[in-house]
């Protein structure tokens, strides 16, 4: 059996396939189908470019962004209206201005935005330090100087010279 007759029974059985499957169907159901798989791959493949695009100057995909409106809220709070502005998607971004300053709350640990963000967060100790420290570097006496027993550090005194310190004059 040749190539070339190998080919038109393919052909033959795809069309038969295909009559088949739009018999069961219907044409409009196929006709909505294509449509609908075209537009999604040109849809997917615009959105991988921008992506690309996006990650190649360092802004994140749009799958690593945020669309909880409050996380929006607090990158704007901690880290500013431009980081918001990129890793929050606009309809959050967007709600998150109408918000109150202090109402967000933190991305989830595990998010691509959690993982951005959350290490860059100044540690906050779990409780209050002041007494312990106070106690271990207790605050210094009275300032004196060892030239003219503190009297430079006098109430009004200021640093003029005065005749008669250590010096003799």
């Amino acid at each position: 059996m040749s190539t070339r007759a190998l080919m038109i029974g393919a052909g033959v059985a795809g069309a038969g396939l295909l009559a088949l499957y739009v018999s069961r169907q219907g044409l409009g159901n196929v006709a909505a189908s294509v449509g609908a798989g075209a537009v999604q791959a040109v849809g997917g493949a615009a959105s991988g470019a921008v992506g690309a695009i996006g990650q190649a100057v360092g802004l994140p995909t749009p799958a690593q962004t945020s669309t909880d409106a409050q996380v929006a809220r607090w990158l704007i709070d901690n880290f500013g209206q431009l980081e918001a502005s990129k890793w929050a998607g606009a309809p959050a971004y967007l709600r998150a201005q109408f918000m109150d300053a202090g109402s967000g709350r933190p991305p989830p640990a595990d998010s691509a935005v959690g993982l951005e963000f959350l290490p860059r967060l100044a540690p906050q100790a779990s409780y209050d330090e002041t007494d312990r420290l106070a106690a271990r570097y207790p605050a210094p006496r009275e300032p004196s100087s060892i030239f003219d027993g503190g009297a430079s550090f006098e109430a009004g005194a200021g640093y003029d010279f005065k005749p008669g310190g250590i010096w003799g004059f």
